[in-house]
């Protein structure tokens, strides 16, 4: 993005006042990143491997990385809360992340640890605040908080919601490729895509497995070392 405001959707509705702005973003293999509110969400999840200012970083690494992604993609003028972000914070903030990716897997194909994520999840989610505002054309999805943190989880969990409601949720996926884990927007007509890059985690999964037909079994040298380059 270019400083395309993300708002909040619950069916036909956004939230305007509540926007946040989120910054363009590299997507592996020249993908194009989720649509709209959607495309917060995937930052939120994809957040554990920093493919545009610190290459490889999890950005919800510590305190200070918390508080930095989240001001990086507040609003004008955002600020009356509260703002110290705690390690504890930190920790709720991963629980979100990896219950989402979770959820988003489970676009790709089943998830074992789905049920763990999901309970992380909701207690983490416990006490954020999402309101319900209807108008002419719909209604739409406000979130509150006493915190920074409880406002940055609102928005996110709202616009997850709004997109699970309007469909656009199952067209994101998390990419299977082994230490990866990358949630990609499939925009494919018949929702194929599998992998955030062919070239990346995709032509390495044909690779292993191909090396294991032919070989017995053995893997290819440097075969774990699949994490993804940007533009790749």
């Amino acid at each position: 993005m270019t400083g395309e405001s993300v708002g909040l959707v619950a069916g036909a509705g956004r939230s305007e006042s509540a926007a946040w702005c989120e910054p363009s973003s590299v997507q592996p293999g020249g993908r194009v990143r989720a649509p709209g509110e959607l495309a917060l969400v995937q930052a939120f999840i994809n957040s554990h491997y920093d493919l545009e200012f610190q290459h490889g970083a999890d950005l919800f690494a510590t305190p200070a990385a918390l508080t930095r992604w989240i001001a990086r993609r507040s609003p004008p003028g955002a600020g009356d809360a509260g703002t110290d972000i705690s390690s504890g914070d930190v920790r709720r903030a991963v629980a979100v992340r990896e219950g989402l990716r979770a959820l988003a897997r489970i676009n790709n194909g089943p998830e074992p640890a789905a049920r763990r994520a999901l309970e992380e999840l909701n207690a983490a989610a416990i006490g954020v605040a999402i309101e319900v505002v209807f108008t002419e054309d719909g209604p739409r999805f406000v979130p509150g908080g006493r915190t920074v943190l409880e406002q940055a989880l609102g928005v996110v969990l709202a616009a997850a919601a709004g997109a699970m409601i309007d469909g656009s949720w199952r067209r994101l996926k998390v990419c299977p490729g082994e230490h990866c884990g990358w949630a990609f927007y499939d925009h494919s007509r018949n929702q194929s895509g599998r992998w955030c890059s062919m070239s990346v985690c995709g032509g390495r999964a044909k690779a292993r497995a191909h090396y294991r037909r032919t070989r017995g079994g053995k893997r290819p040298r440097g075969g774990d070392n699949v994490r993804r380059r940007g533009g790749d």
